[in-house]
């Protein structure tokens, strides 16, 4: 047998033992056949078949690193060149890469891929492969969670229900989920227990145990907890992959209907069940990861040669980057504080013309105030003097106008009266005291006349002006503000006010 026939025969060996579901426990013999015809014959369609098939045989091995998607991503590049292009290679390549990228999560890029795959299945007039689309669609878009696209692959996928006897157990499972997550868990339930009939009668080889444990949960949403636990041992007992990810589930399970039956003990031993696999899991997970990084940085001395001079070219690159980026930032460092020197010189400037109007307008009120003083004064001052000539008229008329001079007393007496209570009337809050004093007064240390006083003080009234203002004599000022001064120094205020 010529090597050419050998490597087809092998090729068509590896397609027969994925379409009877053979366990495949090494890709050595499609490496060898994708080998062949790379090395000899690129352009046969062989060579893409052979490619799809190192990604197909990898993935039914469970390898999950990057050496399943680089052969199917190279037979893709490959497909779109060919012409015409072959609908069952088209099919084939699509559908897996579309897989791959679910797998992953990325789920717009898997849906490209099914569409491409279901456009081929078409071309190809292939029912099975329609449906198998169509299946993948569904999931995708479930977990999407985008349920009304999902339902109307579903429907599509419920025709051929008895039409290809193959896929009612993908149909049923497909159903269970989708009325699980819309509220029907009975109509989930039933599926599922179908799922149990028509598992012997499968060619693919199936997972039972992950049938059990959907059954068991459902039971669990009924409160069943018998059936759910009895169940859930089936699913823990028929567990065919032990290095599945999802298996610590299966313990955590029974962990959780043990604990509402108040088995605890029992509870308590699958939730450490639980976490072991958990951690195993996660093990895995890393190792293979790390296998990953191990593949991909395993390089010869040329590429590495190569990548030093791209890593020495980057690194020249990056550091005119940053020499420019730090003198950007240098330049913009300057500017900013250039300005915000300017910006404080300004305020500084802005300040002091305010503190210069503010001066201003105080002396401007001081000199206002003092001139109301002096006229208060000159005022009271001249009201002593028309009393005293009052008096002085009332001693030569009293006797022959009596009625004239009460009338005229009267007013005098009014005016005077008014004049004396103007403390009264002016008397003031809490606001209008600080603007004058600069005093506050938040215990309630000064009366209403001590506040007065404070006030005519922070507008230079003497003592004279004070005396006249508070209705009083020149000793009982002094006294007074001897006595405000001294309850001032008591309580630690400012007694500048009292300066003359």
């Amino acid at each position: 047998m010529s090597r050419s026939n050998k490597a087809y025969y092998n090729l068509l060996k590896v397609i027969s033992d994925d379409k009877t579901y053979v366990n495949f426990t090494s890709d050595s013999l499609i490496n060898t056949v994708s080998e062949y015809y790379r090395l000899h014959d690129r352009k046969n369609r062989n060579y893409i078949r052979s490619l799809a098939y190192q990604g197909i045989v990898r993935t039914r091995m469970g390898i999950k690193d990057s050496t399943v998607f680089e052969p199917l991503r190279e037979a893709d590049k490959l497909l779109q060149v060919m012409s015409p292009v072959d609908p069952s290679l088209g099919y084939l390549v699509n559908y897996f890469l579309g897989n791959i990228h679910y797998n992953n999560r990325n789920y717009t890029t898997a849906n490209d891929y099914f569409q491409r795959a279901l456009t081929n299945a078409r071309r190809e007039d292939d029912s099975t492969h329609v449906f198998d689309t169509h299946l993948a669609l569904y999931w995708n878009e479930m977990q999407q969670k985008d349920f009304i696209k999902g339902k109307l692959y579903l429907d599509s996928l419920s025709g051929y229900f008895d039409k290809l006897p193959d896929k009612d157990y993908f149909i049923l499972n497909a159903q269970s989920i989708y009325f699980d997550i819309i509220g029907e868990p009975e109509k989930a339930l039933e599926r599922e227990k179908a799922k149990l009939i028509l598992y012997n009668d499968q060619e693919e080889i199936l997972d039972i145990s992950r049938v059990y444990f959907n059954i068991s949960d459902r039971y669990v949403g009924f409160g069943q907890l018998d059936s759910a636990m009895f169940y859930a041992q089936l699913a823990i007992d028929f567990i065919d992959d032990s290095t599945y990810f999802y298996n610590h589930f299966y313990f955590q399970n029974i962990a959780n209907i043990a604990e509402k039956q108040s088995d605890f003990e029992l509870a308590n031993s699958f939730r450490k069940k639980a976490a072991e696999f958990y951690k195993n899991s996660v093990n895995d997970r890393l190792n293979t990861q790390i296998a990953e990084l191990e593949k991909k940085y395993d390089l010869t001395e040329a590429e590495n040669a190569t990548l030093r001079v791209r890593q020495q070219n980057f690194r020249i690159v990056i550091g005119g980057l940053l020499l420019v980026i730090v003198l950007i930032i240098v330049i913009m460092y300057a500017w900013r504080t250039r300005k915000i020197g300017k910006m404080k010189l300004q305020q500084a400037e802005l300040t002091l013309r305010q503190q210069q109007l503010q001066a201003n307008i105080l002396k401007e009120e001081a000199g206002k105030r003092k001139w109301l003083l002096q006229l208060y004064s000159h005022i009271s001052d001249k009201l002593t003097s028309l009393h005293g000539e009052m008096e002085a008229l009332s001693q030569r008329y009293i006797s022959s106008h009596p009625k004239v001079y009460k009338e005229m007393d009267k007013i005098v007496k009014n005016t005077d009266a008014e004049l004396r209570d103007i403390t009264k009337m002016l008397a003031t809050d809490d606001e209008t005291f600080y603007a004058y004093t600069h005093l506050t007064d938040k215990e309630g240390l000064f009366n209403a006349n001590e506040k007065i006083l404070l006030m005519l003080l922070a507008c230079d009234a003497d003592n004279r002006q004070l005396a006249t203002f508070m209705n009083t004599t020149l000793e009982s000022i002094r006294v007074r503000k001897s006595q405000l001064k001294k309850k001032m120094l008591e309580k630690g205020l400012d007694t500048a006010i009292f300066s003359e």
